[in-house]
């Protein structure tokens, strides 16, 4: 679950906040359920319920508690509300009718990785980036890819809040060595997760920016890992990088103005 950022948190709101988490990772519960996993009072955690049905954020199927459909809503608002979100869509459905593997983009957010765009079958307990919930940025390819592109001191803010736990025995654990494989990966151009999240998995990932270098995300592939091979991991690598040049080629067509048409167009003549 996630841990609150340093600073001044309303606790009522935090409750309820932490019920819906025990919730999803639930996938329903009861009220007795909630009770014990919060601590909190029955009638405490009741209220909660209550004030959260009330505005849509849970519903009550044969005493037991769901999340609502309101968050469907925030979920289609949170995809789409960036900008480069119709480039992420289109590039991720071209990768992934040209590879065997399953294609994604992911951004990170307070220090966690989170798939927003793609259609991932690879699944184990929990169900992975499925439904969208959040990975440490250690353990990912995509999250390596795109904090690779952040400075030391960003990076250290991040293993300072969340840590560096191990999700598998193939886990980074020690800062020196996650800024070694940082390193690697600003050499390289790509990051890979090697069974480093779920135990058989293996993902590739290639940060990409906009034109004024902001980083907007990592463009990923991945599998199960009895499936690469030197060929096959090469053939993924390809490409991704192709995939990667014309995410950021499109969204460089976004920012064209005007005047670079009539650039263009001059150089031409």
């Amino acid at each position: 679950m996630n841990e609150p950022e340093s600073g001044r948190v309303l606790q009522t709101t935090a409750a309820s906040l932490q019920i819906v988490d025990h919730v999803l990772e639930r996938e329903g519960a009861s009220l007795s359920e909630l009770v014990e996993a919060t601590g909190l009072a029955k009638s405490t955690v009741h209220s909660h319920l209550e004030t959260l049905a009330a505005y849509g954020y849970v519903v009550n199927e044969d005493n037991r508690y769901h999340l609502g459909a309101k968050f469907c809503h925030l979920g289609d608002y949170v995809r789409t509300r960036k900008e480069y979100h119709r480039v992420a869509e289109e590039v991720v459905a071209e990768l992934a009718a040209e590879s065997t593997m399953d294609a994604d983009f992911a951004v990170e957010e307070h220090g966690r990785i989170i798939s927003l765009y793609g259609d991932l079958e690879f699944a184990n307990s929990p169900r992975f980036l499925i439904d969208g919930r959040p990975f440490h940025v250690h353990t990912t390819a995509s999250g390596k890819a795109i904090v690779a592109e952040y400075d030391d001191e960003r990076v250290r803010s991040i293993v300072d809040r969340w840590g560096l736990p191990a999700a598998t025995d193939h886990s980074i654990t020690a800062e020196a060595e996650l800024f070694e494989e940082l390193e690697r990966v600003r050499e390289q151009g790509y990051a890979e997760n090697r069974e480093e999240s779920i135990e058989g998995f293996w993902a590739v990932g290639k940060a990409v920016t906009s034109p004024r270098g902001k980083v907007y995300g990592s463009l990923n592939l991945s599998g199960p890992s009895y499936l690469v091979d030197d060929e096959t991991r090469t053939t993924q690598l390809e490409l991704l990088e192709r995939a990667a040049a014309s995410f950021e080629a499109k969204i460089g067509e976004m920012y064209r103005t005007p005047e670079d048409e009539s650039v263009d167009e001059s150089t031409e003549t």
